[in-house]
């Protein structure tokens, strides 16, 4: 009765940060899994989105380490909290206005645009010559404008015009050139059309040499890491601020956590279905209400965790403290293992989504519910998957422990990306996400929760944030690897590749962590069997310091018994009495 009593305040403690969870994810589910596709179609190829994201998540072992330490050292976790969901705000909706990196066409042609509506409606067009619109260009830079003109279509050679009853309106003014190739080059004003044929001709995107010359791909770049430093710092802050209102039932952060999957699953899902909507008859998808969504929860959320009661710890903690707490081998095996299942993360954040979209187009070239499809993903992955584990999460790491949920992550991953690599209907997408829950679904919590029982008090920031960012570091190494492997190998040869490393490191996880037992009998068996979980034993980390507290407090009651009896002990006084006091 007692318990179903402290369960029931703790619900009604814990509602406030069920509803930043919730809304907080809802703000950002629209867009997040999107952005590498987001970045695709502005213009970046996908291995430099793989650079990409390998630097964000980089740039967070920086962001959450600091974010961290000060939290905890000036003790404004409010603050930092609120100063990370206005940079996500700022950012994700700034995105929206980043003009698309300008690209040139391969064995094309660009023409000005009243020229290129010509064209495309010319009635006489076979279907060997015909030519469709692929991307608008708008830029005065030459090198956007300069296309290729294939030869083997004659009214498209240099010439008179009047001798071919195709030719096309009049083009004086523009200049025709060649290339090694013996194709032609067509600058084209301002205003083009890059057309591209029946036989597969294809938009290129700039190198990255000259990538990084744009101011296009700079604004992109500084929008997505502002982002992303704003995620990270909200990460950190959200699972610091839950585990200070959990207490000792730190067991139950995943019946809180697993709002915000809701609120992601629901928004993820009605935004593939709205841009899908909204960008009926369009050559491109239009994130416009996705960014809608975006701002308004994210402005909701503002006001929701300005108003979160909660205690900062009023203890600061020292460097030395923290390096004895966490320099231990099976923490140090524990953030090893971090780095895997984060590199792994990476590899699917990235590039999940765009393996779902080379599955669709080779099933169907006009595959014409791909954003619904990749919205029902995430909806699978979060109503289907992780929700159910993260209610389960607590239970699961009691029951069996730290270390061997750990291990049944890292066996779920590997099963999940094999089945990946086999798919070729993209709707068998679907059924194979819900392994997501007993990959990521059990992973996420057992880490956190794993980084607040080893936290040193007036360290829970920080130690979160080391966590975080070994989590988010080895995310960005997934990025920069899968970048490559998925320009040198294709998308399933990714995915089974990584799905092998993962089958093998979970060997080794095991085998080392029954090594470390046997070398380091003294490590903290209620890790291992999750006792810890029921928050009834205090961290191993901070034992020698709270029993030097003791020793110290010991002393000073000691001291205090001697005192009172030099006090109580009888004396005479004036007149031959006995006065005790």
């Amino acid at each position: 009765m007692a318990e179903t009593t402290s369960a029931r305040a703790i619900d009604r403690k814990m509602l406030p940060m069920k509803v930043h969870y919730f809304i907080r994810f809802a703000g950002t589910g629209p867009l997040i899994p999107f952005l590498s596709v987001i970045a695709r179609q502005k213009g970046v190829s996908e291995q430099v989105v793989g650079v990409i994201w390998m630097v964000l998540p980089f740039s967070s072992l920086v962001t959450k380490t600091f974010v961290g330490a000060l939290a905890d050292c000036l003790r404004a976790h409010r603050v930092i909290f609120l100063s990370g969901v206005a940079l996500m705000l700022a950012a994700l909706s700034g995105l929206y206005w980043v003009p698309d990196v300008p690209t040139h066409c391969s064995n094309t042609t660009l023409l000005p645009q009243p020229l290129a509506d010509t064209v495309t409606s010319h009635d006489s067009l076979t279907s060997h010559d015909s030519l469709t619109s692929h991307d608008s260009l708008t830029s005065q830079d030459p090198l956007t404008f300069n296309a290729y003109i294939p030869t083997s279509i004659p009214y498209m050679t240099q010439g008179d015009p009047s001798n071919d009853s195709h030719a096309l309106p009049n083009l004086s003014g523009v200049e025709v050139g060649g290339n090694e190739a013996g194709d032609k080059l067509l600058p084209g004003p301002p205003t083009a059309k890059c057309l591209t044929s029946a036989q597969g001709h294809t938009v290129e995107h700039l190198s990255a040499g000259v990538l990084i010359t744009r101011h296009e791909f700079w604004m992109l770049f500084m929008c997505l890491l502002l982002q992303y430093c704003g995620h990270v710092t909200v990460i950190t802050m959200q699972e610091t601020v839950c585990f200070q209102m959990l207490g000792e039932a730190r067991h139950r952060y995943g019946e809180q956590r697993l709002w915000g999957t809701v609120g992601w699953g629901i928004s993820a899902m009605a935004s593939g279905a709205l841009v899908d909507w909204y960008s009926k008859g369009s050559q491109q998808k239009d994130y416009l209400p996705a960014h809608l969504m975006t701002v308004v929860f994210l402005l909701v959320d503002l006001v929701v965790v300005a108003r979160l009661r909660y205690r900062v710890p009023e203890k600061k903690m020292s460097p030395k403290t923290l390096h004895g707490a966490l320099w231990r081998p099976h923490i140090l095996l524990v953030l090893v293992t971090l780095l895997v299942i984060g590199n792994t993360c990476g590899v699917l954040w990235t590039f999940h989504l765009l393996l779902v979209e080379d599955v669709a187009r080779l099933w169907d070239p006009h595959f014409p519910h791909l954003r619904l499809l990749q919205g029902l993903t995430q909806g699978v992955q979060c109503f289907l998957a992780e929700v159910p584990f993260f209610f389960l999460a607590g239970r699961i790491v009691k029951r069996i422990g730290h270390v061997n949920s750990l291990l049944i992550s890292l066996v779920g991953f590997a099963v999940r990306l094999s089945l990946y690599a086999v798919i070729t209907n993209p709707w068998w997408f679907l059924p194979a996400d819900l392994l997501h829950g007993i990959s990521f679904g059990i992973a996420y919590p057992t880490f956190t929760a794993y980084a607040s029982l080893v936290a040193p008090k007036g360290a829970e920031a920080t130690t979160q944030a080391i966590f975080g960012a070994a989590f988010f570091g080895g995310s960005g190494l997934g990025g920069l690897i899968g970048g490559w492997l998925f320009q040198g190998m294709g998308g399933r040869r990714t995915f089974l590749a990584v799905a092998i490393f993962n089958g093998i490191y979970a060997l080794a996880f095991i085998s080392l962590h029954t090594l470390i037992s046997r070398l380091c009998p003294g490590s903290p068996q209620h890790v291992d069997n999750g006792e810890a979980s029921e928050g009834g034993v205090r961290h191993e980390e901070g034992e020698e310091e709270e029993e030097e507290e003791e020793e110290k407090e010991e002393m000073k009651m000691e001291e205090v018994r001697l005192v009172d009896r030099v006090e109580k002990q009888p004396r005479l006084v004036p007149g031959g009495r006995v006065q005790t006091t």
